[in-house]
């Protein structure tokens, strides 16, 4: 029976895979530290910051058993307790670790388990995508470059799963749907993979554009927060500042009311 247990989560969407002639064999991997202020132009290389042996050992320590403490972590990989500690939040603070959770195993809970593929046109996929992603049965949305969108499902009352239907039929944006039942699951591993050629994408906390050039960090209630140009600095100023004006005519402003990095339009 495979394994389930405590899982770090690593995003994804933060790695770019560079060619390895492409790095320069005298620039350093950048040390991803808040507790350090590292000017951006240092962390910033090709598409972003890159993750060096340290920060890879971790994440596959961390992946591998999330339960495991900063101390064990430290002791297995050769390196300091606090500096363990200080890649972590690092990493926490730029969202390549989105967070933690519990693995469970779907078919000892007897799930039904559904691979979903729609179809629609190029300009209506994100208008499909919010329409089907917050329902219950839905674990996953992919969307592919071919106007089509995967969903993985996953559920154990068959009327759900036919009330799911029912309601993607009345969306017109759908122009066709093909689903079929996952029989059994051959591998399931996280999608993030952790490889030597692995580097970290800053996307700008305003725009959302990959940060290529020397770009900005500012730190703002003692967190780090990184835009690609000064005309989103100035805006996202402006936005983090009316949110915490907001948040604090509710309830005293604290560390759960602080707001996270904001998107807004592309400049």
């Amino acid at each position: 029976m495979e394994r389930r247990g405590v899982c770090w989560m690593v995003n994804s969407a933060h790695f770019a895979v560079f060619d390895g002639f492409c790095r320069p064999f005298w620039l350093r991997h950048p040390y991803l530290s808040v507790e350090k202020n590292i000017p951006l132009s240092f962390l910033v290389l090709f598409m972003g910051p890159n993750l060096d042996d340290v920060d890879r050992k971790i994440l596959r320590e961390l992946q591998q058993d999330g339960r495991a403490s900063f101390r064990d972590i430290s002791s297995r990989i050769n390196v300091s307790t606090p500096t363990v500690s200080a890649r972590v939040q690092a990493m926490l603070d730029v969202g390549l670790i989105k967070g933690y959770s519990v693995i469970l195993d779907s078919e000892l809970l007897g799930l039904i388990s559904v691979a979903l593929m729609i179809e629609s046109k190029p300009a209506d996929l994100e208008k499909v995508v919010e329409r089907i992603k917050e329902d219950e049965i839905v674990r996953q949305v992919y969307v592919l470059s071919d106007s089509r969108i995967l969903c993985m499902l996953s559920f154990y009352n068959q009327m759900k799963y036919q009330r799911f239907l029912e309601a993607l039929a009345q969306i017109p944006e759908i122009m066709k749907m093909d689903n079929s039942m996952v029989l059994r699951t051959s591998k399931e591993n996280p999608r993030a993979a952790l490889t030597d050629e692995a580097g970290l994408l800053i996307r700008c906390y305003y725009c959302g554009h990959v940060i290529k050039d020397e770009g900005v960090k500012i730190k703002l209630d003692g967190k780090y927060h990184y835009l690609c140009c000064t005309v989103c600095e100035k805006m996202y100023r402006e936005k983090y500042e009316k949110l915490k004006k907001s948040a604090a005519a509710f309830k005293p402003l604290n560390g759960s009311m602080v707001p996270k990095p904001v998107q807004e339009h592309a400049h």
